[in-house]
């Protein structure tokens, strides 16, 4: 990761950066600002953030989470430094050309900065907090931006050789619904949450693989994945499968369920799987039933497969939330192993 000083883009380094006109061509181009690195497989990106109050702001800091690059705030912030007499901030960071991922900047004033308490619970709370008020995508990236599971505005960097992909379509508009909403009462949860499923292919005989993917809300309505899902089958990269789209419910039910919850995973195996099985043509072969998610979803997967691998032999985890329950801990310190119970 890098960090200095002194910008390295060429376009932080001219006279009039932070002009109206500097802006404008800034806007023009889009950010990140990317350009080549010593490295032929890494380039150099430059994030920017404009402080619209001026010399009058009281902006005393701006954050950065870039998801897999940036270290987890209770670990490290990752700040924007500020050229002194202009209205721009900046970070800089080296990343593969052919990067793809999401970030989103977080200013804060004077009265938001983080407790001295340098408490990681503590510096959990005020990131959290600090993100219900501020957290914001980059407004100088041309890509459309989308939202994450807890209704944070991200933005996306998707890299072709360096250079950022301008052309995604925006999913919400064109991309497929999945083919069935339900609403899945559980008994032992005793909730009731949507439930989307999606069958891809024209397999009608065998019985299909099956997908579960966690904080399901997000991948059916907020970031569509069913026409990448047909696509990949129909091109023969992915088998025909059933993908079931699980929905948190909100921030408290996702934290409580998806924290290494035993009833939660006995609901999925005794309850949702036979409600499915009634509708489609499922597998009940463990090699061909994934569990997938990220973050606490992440988490949640592994556990899913290593307590009941008769059931779930596959696990995807994107950046798991392997620090769990306790947030200064690392993993590999059993964390996996300890269990909590739902509160019936």
């Amino acid at each position: 990761m890098t960090n200095t000083n002194h910008p390295m883009n060429s376009l932080l380094q001219t006279q009039d950066v932070g002009s109206t006109l500097w802006w404008e061509h800034i806007q023009k181009i889009g950010t990140p600002l990317l350009q080549p690195n010593v490295s032929d497989q890494d380039c150099l990106a430059t994030f920017l953030w404009k402080d619209s109050a001026g010399p009058n702001s009281n902006i005393e800091a701006v954050y950065i989470d870039l998801y897999s690059k940036t270290p987890h705030p209770t670990k490290q912030l990752t700040c924007f430094s500020h050229i002194k007499g202009t209205d721009v901030w900046y970070w800089e960071t080296s990343l593969p050309k052919d990067w793809l991922g999401s970030y989103f900047l977080m200013p804060a004033s004077k009265e938001q900065t983080p407790p001295d308490n340098k408490d990681p619970q503590a510096i959990r709370q005020w990131w959290i907090k600090l993100m219900g008020i501020s957290a914001q995508a980059d407004a100088l990236n041309p890509i459309p931006p989308h939202s994450n599971g807890n209704n944070i505005s991200l933005s996306a960097i998707s890299l072709k050789n360096g250079k950022q992909d301008n052309t995604q379509r925006n999913a919400k508009e064109i991309q497929q619904a999945p083919t069935h909403t339900s609403l899945w009462h559980s008994e032992i949860l005793n909730n009731s949450r949507r439930i989307w499923l999606h069958k891809t292919g024209t397999n009608t005989k065998n019985n299909l693989p099956v997908v579960l993917l966690f904080d399901g809300q997000y991948w059916a309505t907020q970031m569509p994945i069913c026409s990448d899902l047909n696509t990949l089958t129909a091109t023969g990269e992915l088998p025909p499968a059933l993908y079931v789209f699980i929905d948190s419910i909100n921030s408290s039910s996702r934290y409580q369920e998806l924290g290494c919850n035993t009833d939660f995973w006995e609901a999925i195996e005794q309850e949702l799987l036979p409600w499915v099985s009634t509708q489609f043509l499922i597998t009940d072969d463990p090699h061909k039933t994934i569990v997938t998610g990220q973050s606490l979803g992440g988490l949640c997967a592994v556990y899913g497969a290593l307590k009941r691998p008769h059931r779930f032999a596959c696990a995807i985890s994107q950046s798991g939330s392997f620090w769990w329950p306790n947030v200064d801990s690392t993993p590999g310190q059993g964390e996996l192993i300890q269990e909590t119970h739902s509160t019936r």
